[in-house]
């Protein structure tokens, strides 16, 4: 009786053994399955963001409609989007697309409001392509992530600086002289300090400044004078100025007024409130003091 007991749990062990190797297969064969079905699964998306990074010229930015195609690499048009330019920074712009699969290439088109874009270091102008490409790619967490975006920068249009252009102008055709390779021009309207080198014949603005100058009932002169002292600092007691440029008997070009604690006494530029001198910031009198030699012209205008 015994020995048939046993005999039937015996049984009963090696079928329960089974019966879990078997669950325990099915399981990674349902896993692997599902792992391979996850592998194949179409990623789709039905859109495509293009990020641009509208880079500061020198200048100021003009502001334009910046105007992107996009097509399929077959030639077919899909969408076109438009966006402001008023500034420099990033911005989005995104395509509505019919539905496709990510591994899709799409061919880009530029065709208003930049000079030229720059897409992995290749410059293109206007109406010139370049073909972007989306992808899927696994994150450090294991996850699917789809990349249906790409970046570029952008040029805008903007206008230069034009002061250089205007100053040039004026004292080129004026027939200014300096006795030496330098030459300052200041003009009283525009509160503004420029300086010259002579280039060829000819005078290049390499440098310009704010500054202020002589109140109404002491006017700074206007004329042509030249630079024939260097003085160090004119003390005032509680506040001095210095080094200093004298120009014209006692008028000079000189910093702000400067606390003895080298802070600001009264550092204020485009001014009427000198008696008589041009008062510049501290660090371009600096600048003037390294550069600018003794004997050279000074040229005052109301202009």
């Amino acid at each position: 009786m015994k020995k048939r007991v046993f005999s039937m749990l015996l049984v009963f062990v090696l079928m329960f053994t089974s019966s879990i190797a078997v669950s325990a297969e099915d399981v990674e064969v349902q896993d692997a399955v599902e792992v391979q079905d996850e592998a194949e699964a179409v990623l789709t998306s039905d859109k495509f963001t293009l990020f641009v990074d509208v880079v500061q010229p020198d200048g100021q930015i003009l502001p334009s409609d910046m105007r992107f195609n996009i097509f399929t690499e077959e030639g077919e048009w899909l969408a076109n989007r438009c966006v402001r330019i008023e500034s420099a920074g990033v911005v989005e712009v995104e395509f509505q697309l019919p539905a496709y699969e990510i591994g899709t290439r799409f061919v880009l088109v530029p065709t208003t409001g930049v000079e030229y874009i720059t897409y992995y270091s290749t410059n293109l102008g206007l109406n010139e392509s370049f073909v972007v490409e989306t992808y899927a790619y696994v994150d450090v967490f294991g996850g699917v992530r789809i990349a249906d975006s790409a970046h570029v920068s952008a040029y805008p249009f903007f206008e230069a600086d034009s002061w250089e252009a205007k100053a040039e102008e004026l004292v080129n055709s004026r027939n200014i002289q300096s006795e030496t390779p330098y030459m300052i021009w200041v003009s009283k309207e525009n509160f503004t300090v420029s300086v010259f080198l002579r280039e060829n014949n000819r005078w290049e603005c390499i440098k310009y400044f704010g500054c202020s100058i002589g109140a109404p009932d002491t006017p700074t002169v206007t004329g042509q004078y030249k630079y024939y002292r260097f003085e160090n600092i004119w003390d005032y007691g509680t506040y001095y100025v210095g080094p200093i440029i004298k120009f014209y008997n006692g008028y000079a070009i000189h910093t702000t007024l400067i606390n003895k604690d080298g802070t600001d006494y009264d550092g204020r530029i485009g001014k009427m409130i000198s008696h008589g001198c041009v008062r510049v910031r501290p660090e371009n009198m600096d600048w003037l003091i390294f550069y600018i030699p003794l004997n050279t012209r000074i040229y005052v205008t109301n202009e």
